[in-house]
């Protein structure tokens, strides 16, 4: 049997998990004035090829774009679309060409984003993305990490700490380069061929090798941070006392890794605590010269992601999720033929007053229709019959203190109204 592909279908029994999560990170963005942007799921292929390898060699380029999910074009005037794999190159392409680069931008979005996963299969994972452009103050970079700290609270990740490392500048990034590859070649029979060959062309490559006698991880090899200039050390080490005085538990991870090459200096992740395991639920840094690869402009810029997949599996997990109190509703049913008119007017009614209905689409007697009724959560029940509208007025059932009667037709909201009030 061919395997399913690993997208999304959130059902309504799960969807109100996701806007309670997505309204609590909302909540947190506003207070900070991050601005929300709608980024479109198809991006041009050039572009992302031109942002993501920017920083990669030919070998390193093809691996990485490896991962895009393509879709094919009609003829040869149509540029090559992919799926969003993420958010950062396509706010630097479209987003600074309509805001300018004369101020700070601080902006969001939030929606599924496309890759290839190990098996190269396609595969949808929803994402939160941050982005502040037009800072490189030590102070930007803290805002977006203090940031996403606070939404991983809100979100009841109280434990979420940070591994932070600095990846450098353009002065100091390749003298460690440099000591990586000597090590490497000191090494290479402790290596694949294919992980030496990896981490030759970048010592931050991610190697995954299943080969037991690789020293694939590299703990005891050379560390950027002994190779930093003075700038980046003193900015990397401003970064860690702030941090820590805004109380934000920190871990300075010497290898950490991220999937795109354009980050420089102040790298991050957002990690909890799963299951005995550490699980980055998300991550970002720094990204100063990336915009110049898109846009031809120089822009300093800070960001993160936070993977609400994870989170969302985590919070579940723990339990997390609290179920908001039921919405008052009332059920309208008909036992008479041509009381449409009728049925949808008193919906209108209610729903000009705020109240919440389910209408039924079929004569049913009252057992079936209140069966129904407390089957889709409604607390009140309004009966229509011909003989009874005749004489103005309607069957309404309180279905929490199991009790009926015919009201008037004038009386029916302040009724509703009553119960509302007395079950809320």
């Amino acid at each position: 049997m061919k395997k399913a592909l690993s997208f999304h279908e959130i059902m309504p029994n799960d969807v109100w998990k996701w806007k309670s999560m997505e309204c609590q990170l909302e909540q947190v963005l506003e207070l900070y004035n991050y601005e929300e942007i709608r980024l479109s799921v198809l991006q041009d292929y050039n572009i992302l090829y031109k942002g993501i390898t920017a920083l990669l060699d030919r070998e390193e380029a093809r691996e990485i774009t490896g991962q895009l999910i393509n879709l094919s074009h009609p003829d040869e005037d149509v540029s090559l679309l992919s799926l969003r794999p993420e958010g950062t190159i396509n706010v630097l392409n479209h987003v600074v060409a309509r805001l300018g680069t004369d101020k700070i931008h601080r902006i969001f979005y939030h929606g599924p984003m496309f890759r290839k996963d190990a098996n190269h299969k396609p595969v949808e994972f929803y994402q939160l993305g941050v982005e502040l452009l037009g800072s490189d103050s030590i102070l930007s970079e803290n805002e977006v990490i203090g940031l996403g700290m606070q939404i991983c609270h809100q979100l009841g990740l109280k434990d979420a700490w940070l591994d932070i490392n600095s990846f450098g500048c353009n002065t100091c990034r390749p003298v460690f380069f440099e000591a990586m590859r000597k090590f490497l070649d000191e090494h290479k029979k402790q290596f694949c061929t294919e992980c030496y060959e990896a981490l030759y062309r970048n010592p931050f490559h991610n190697a995954e090798c299943l080969e037991e006698s690789c020293l694939h991880s590299i703990q005891q090899g050379p560390r950027i941070q002994d190779h930093l200039c003075p700038k980046c050390k003193d900015n990397f080490n401003r970064v860690k006392k702030i941090q820590a005085n805004l109380a934000n538990n920190y871990k300075v991870n010497h290898h950490i890794i991220k999937n795109f090459s354009y980050y420089n200096e102040t790298v991050f992740d957002f990690v909890v605590q799963t299951n005995g395991h550490a699980t980055v639920v998300g991550g970002g840094g720094r990204y100063d010269f990336l915009s110049n690869q898109i846009t031809g402009k120089q822009i300093p810029a800070v960001g993160f992601y936070l993977n609400l997949d994870v989170i969302y599996s985590i919070l579940t997990a723990r339990g997390l999720f609290h179920e908001p109190s039921p919405t008052f509703r009332v059920y309208i049913c008909s036992q008479s033929e041509e009381l449409e008119i009728m049925q949808l007017q008193t919906v209108q009614e209610l729903h000009d007053s705020n109240i919440s209905t389910i209408i039924s689409s079929d004569l049913k007697d009252t057992d079936a229709e209140t069966k129904l009724a407390r089957q889709n959560g409604c607390q009140a029940m309004v009966i229509l019959r011909s003989e009874n509208i005749r004489e103005g007025k309607v069957l309404l059932k309180n279905l929490v203190k199991e009790k009926q009667s015919y009201i008037a037709l004038s009386e029916l909201l302040p009724e509703i109204e009553l119960i509302r009030k007395a079950v809320q």
